[in-house]
């Protein structure tokens, strides 16, 4: 996924996941197809094709989840790991809370929160509180590639943004041996994608155009697994406010 311009979000972050991601590899196995023999054009023409109704299929799920993005919520995720990270969207405003870990993205700032573990505290005493440490940085409108990938990096590698999610399966999209599959997963539509030498990776988009599920793996190739336990349509401004920075 690339920056994002201000002027058309929708658009642009639909063709972020998407368009940009795939364009190259599909104009990569025309231009080959033209110079091969005729056998060989039928199988790249195959190919070709196998990547088009991919490449629409991804599509019709990004576009579900670029309209969900339009609306308040905060949603729960599960991970393989077994960790919790919440959610919260109120567009363009994004934030990211698991239990010790909390990434802000709103078009002021970008925060990076981690709380350390608190010492365990003497007989008698109250524990103390974990000491917090937080990064600022620029603000910015939408998700771009290095922000998807800092995101996945500051929960451990096995958690990414469901912006990420889709384009995991658009970026399987355009290599070769490209398989597809649709299916449902309670009341959301899923797309499977797989290619040659790529493990099968699925995607689910509830009707509120929400991630509900994905398999697959983080662009660094960690395995990955995120699953929505519930969601709620509303999210508080305080979502998007850092914790105060302590010292230990």
């Amino acid at each position: 996924m690339s920056e994002l311009p201000r002027n058309n979000p929708k658009k642009a972050l639909l063709a972020a996941i998407v368009a940009g991601t795939v364009t190259l590899g599909f104009a990569g196995m025309m231009a080959r197809s033209c110079a091969a023999p005729p056998q060989q054009q039928s199988e790249q023409a195959k190919q070709a094709a196998a990547a088009t109704a991919a490449i629409e299929l991804v599509d019709s799920l990004a576009s579900r989840l670029v309209l969900g993005l339009e609306s308040d919520a905060t949603m729960q995720y599960t991970t393989s790991s077994g960790a919790v990270v919440v959610v919260s969207q109120s567009n363009p405003r994004r934030a990211y809370r698991g239990a010790s870990v909390t990434f802000i993205s709103t078009p002021d700032s970008t925060y990076l929160c981690r709380a350390q573990p608190a010492p365990s505290p003497a007989k008698g005493r109250k524990a103390a509180q974990p000491a917090v440490s937080c990064a600022e940085g620029p603000g910015v409108d939408a998700m771009s590639a290095t922000q998807a990938k800092a995101i996945s990096e500051a929960f451990g590698g096995d958690f990414l943004a469901p912006e990420a999610a889709l384009g995991r399966l658009a970026t399987i999209a355009k290599g070769e041996g490209v398989r597809t599959g649709v299916s449902k997963r309670g009341d959301a539509q899923c797309v499977s994608v797989s290619a040659t030498g790529v493990h099968t990776e699925t995607a689910c988009v509830n009707p509120a155009g929400q991630l509900a599920y994905f398999e697959g793996t983080t662009d660094a190739g960690k395995p990955a697994t995120l699953t929505l336990q519930y969601a709620t349509p509303s999210v508080s401004d305080a979502a998007f406010t850092p914790p105060v920075s302590t010292k230990p």
